[in-house]
């Protein structure tokens, strides 16, 4: 899997691999640590599967894997990010398992249709942990960041996305506002996976998340290979000690307010 996202370059993959490890026995957002085997009886997960936050759409005819984000079905009253992104990693994997994923990369499509500013992470260190996982971690492949619908109440959670994000991958983002055709004509082939509750051929939400729920269930049926991490930093070699790159904290006035200013007519 490693191997694979990293081209075959074996020094890439190690330090990829030995960042994946240590993310994920590491209580990174929240009080969770990503590794701790899947529960299959648990009604925690259970309620994050049936709410369809993280939804795998299926591959576009190019081979690239495309995933949804939904913000607007997580209530954080019942369940706060923490929770929910210890369950996300959970289908990360799962998705990144397929090697087809690996080939063709992943489009995510974040729909922010009927989502308010409740609904959006508002905590930067939160977010900087995401960004630092799958920039640094994850063995996927990001090929495009697609924002549907998202309005104004957005802007301050995508600076801080922005903030952190490789020049490669920020390249890769596309806001559409309420226009889907912005996407359709950026991925021609993805009208045919995206839901037809947004104008898609696609399947519609309903089906897709209880698909999501029954692959999900069948992955981990046979055990959790994240389960079995196990890390001893006492043992790591100097080597292998600057393969994690440390995310400095974020600054509200690097990203969007530079420039020259000058008082305004009245107040000259």
């Amino acid at each position: 899997m490693f191997l694979r996202q990293s081209k075959f370059a074996h020094a890439k993959a190690q330090a990829r691999l030995d960042n994946f490890c240590t993310l994920s026995t590491t209580k990174c957002i929240g009080d969770y640590i990503w590794a701790t085997p899947v529960d299959l009886k648990s009604k925690r997960l259970e309620y994050y599967l049936n709410i369809g936050l993280h939804v795998p759409l299926g591959y576009m005819e190019d081979g690239k894997m495309v995933v949804a984000v939904r913000p607007r079905v997580l209530n954080q009253e019942e369940m706060n990010i923490a929770e929910a992104f210890s369950f996300a990693y959970k289908v990360l994997f799962m998705v990144n398992s397929d090697p087809r994923a690996l080939i063709g990369g992943v489009v995510v499509i974040l729909d922010a249709t009927g989502s308010t500013s409740k609904n959006v992470i508002s905590d930067p260190n939160t977010i900087r942990a995401m960004i630092r996982f799958v920039q640094e971690a994850l063995p996927g492949r990001a090929q495009r960041m697609i924002f549907y619908n998202e309005g104004k109440f957005m802007d301050a959670m995508l600076s801080v996305f922005t903030f952190y994000m490789k020049d490669k991958m920020r390249n890769r983002m596309l806001r559409c506002g309420p226009d889907i055709k912005v996407a359709l004509e950026a991925e021609p082939g993805l009208k045919a996976v995206l839901p037809s509750d947004i104008g898609g051929d696609g399947k519609s939400y309903k089906e897709l998340v209880e698909e999501n729920k029954k692959n999900f269930y069948a992955f981990y049926a046979d055990g959790d290979k994240t389960g079995e991490i196990k890390v001893d930093e006492s043992k790591r070699p100097s080597s292998a000690k600057d393969f994690l790159r440390e995310y400095k904290d974020y600054d509200a006035n690097v990203m969007g307010k530079s420039g020259t200013y000058i008082k305004r007519q009245d107040e000259i």
